[in-house]
């Protein structure tokens, strides 16, 4: 079976949009009258311009394209029943399409069979978009990450990680009842010894974490054991929990940082450590009034911090994580909706006696299935931002977690995405359009010289 749809989402309601069309040709052509009631005031009408015109070209040409409808489109049956998707023959290893239908066809008995002819000119369209997007990452040299295999994972993977580490140590309560007492006890008196030692002043306030090289060096014996221990029992939890997130693959060692994971996960122990011996909680404090006079400086600061984080998380999260999963579905929606509309469209064909209603259908149709192709170009400019920034390193260690910019620019251009590939599939057709064109003229030139030469 020739794959459907490109994703199995855009499959499955791709083959509920094409037995759809199937079922109402089937009623207006074949089960009611409709259908040869509008083929006959069609055929009157180019009977009737016919011999206004004299002209019977216009009668024949109606009855050649009512041919072609009824021996390529209406009568003809193409079975959808192992429909799958390009993804799936790719190797997709999630949802298939096939899943995606079982409780819509298989369990309620219901025959899957499309229009021949549309189910042809689907699986055309779809081989196209495969085509380019196979060509776009070849030349983009992003075999590892090829969107077919794992769309948008680099945005899936920085997601990922915001919520695993935001959630904290959940699956593993004894590593976390084991972390919370060394962070209470083993890593404030540290940061104690640290303070009294005249080594640092209010700046050891939200700055170290207990794998610091500098903490790690004041650690006594025992403290210094128990922490390298707990060190590989968090870095064995982050692997696995990282593994069930599906974050696997070349992708985990070129991006994620475990360290900068580390510190996510113990930011809020951490912090309060730090806050309390700042603020003399636990003996091991600072002048209050040093403290005092930092709080109040950095209160506006911090204000104005939390108001654009907020701002930058909706953005750089949500709204990614939004269209990444809404996209695919309002596609399949659109895909499903022009496919059901199918055999309106013949019966216009049939009305006003044109093909130009069937072309703008396959320009529209086309259109909603090159969506696909945008956001196969924003997978790979997600990687490459991504990238970019590993290797600038944004300033910190956990850039993954505190500037994805990718996250931001991808949220938006999604959004943008529709226009994009109308822009794209509108300019492709006048480039066509303009090729065809000059085609004619220097046809019609050749033609004309040579008849010149000929004496017609």
């Amino acid at each position: 079976m020739i794959p459907t749809g490109i994703s199995p989402t855009e499959a499955a309601f791709e083959v509920i949009g094409l037995v759809n069309a199937k079922s109402i040709i089937d009623f207006l052509f074949f089960e009611t009258q409709i259908g040869a009631v509008v083929f006959l005031i069609g055929m009157l009408t180019a009977l009737w311009r016919s011999v206004k015109e004299t002209d019977f070209s216009v009668l024949w040409s109606y009855l050649m394209m009512f041919c072609i409808f009824l021996f390529i489109f209406i009568k003809p049956m193409g079975s959808l029943e192992n429909a799958t998707s390009t993804m799936e023959a790719a190797g997709w290893k999630g949802t298939t399409t096939q899943e995606a239908l079982k409780d819509i066809f298989i369990d309620t008995g219901k025959t899957r069979a499309g229009s021949l002819g549309l189910v042809l000119i689907s699986q055309g369209y779809n081989a196209i978009v495969y085509g380019t997007i196979s060509a776009i990452t070849k030349v983009t040299q992003q075999k590892d990450f090829n969107y077919l295999n794992n769309p948008f994972i680099v945005n899936k993977v920085s997601l990922y990680l915001k919520h695993f580490s935001s959630e904290g140590i959940k699956k593993d309560n004894a590593l976390r009842k084991d972390l919370e007492d060394f962070l209470k006890n083993d890593y404030p008196q540290t940061l104690g010894r640290m303070i009294n030692n005249g080594k640092t002043q209010a700046a050891i306030t939200k700055k170290w974490w207990p794998g610091d090289e500098e903490v790690i060096t004041n650690y006594d014996l025992d403290q210094r054991k128990r922490w390298e221990a707990l060190d590989l029992r968090l870095t064995a939890y982050i692997k696995t929990e990282i593994g069930n997130l599906g974050a696997k693959g070349p992708f985990t060692d070129l991006f994620i940082d475990y360290k900068a994971i580390k510190i996510k996960l113990l930011a809020g122990h951490a912090e309060k450590a730090a806050t309390d011996i700042a603020s003399n909680m636990t003996g091991y404090g600072i002048e209050p009034k040093a403290i005092g006079l930092s709080w109040m400086m950095r209160q506006p600061a911090s204000w104005l911090a939390y108001a654009s984080s907020f701002v930058g998380q909706f953005f750089s999260t949500t709204l990614s994580e939004f269209m990444i999963k809404a996209l695919p579905y309002l596609q399949g929606y659109a895909v499903m909706i022009i496919y059901s509309l199918f055999p309106f469209t013949l019966l216009l064909c049939l009305l006003f006696g044109t093909f130009s209603i069937l072309k703008e259908y396959f320009i529209y149709l086309f259109w909603v299935k090159s969506w696909v192709i945008v956001w196969a170009l924003i997978h790979y400019a997600a990687i490459y931002m991504s990238t970019l920034q590993a290797r600038l390193g944004s300033g910190t260690s956990s850039w993954f977690f505190e500037k994805p910019y990718f996250n931001t620019v991808t949220g938006v251009l999604l959004v943008m995405s529709p226009g994009i590939a109308w822009f794209m599939t509108k300019g492709v057709l006048s480039g066509i359009g303009e090729a065809a064109t000059a085609l004619t003229l220097h046809a019609d030139k050749g033609m004309g010289k040579i008849g010149s030469k000929i004496g017609v």
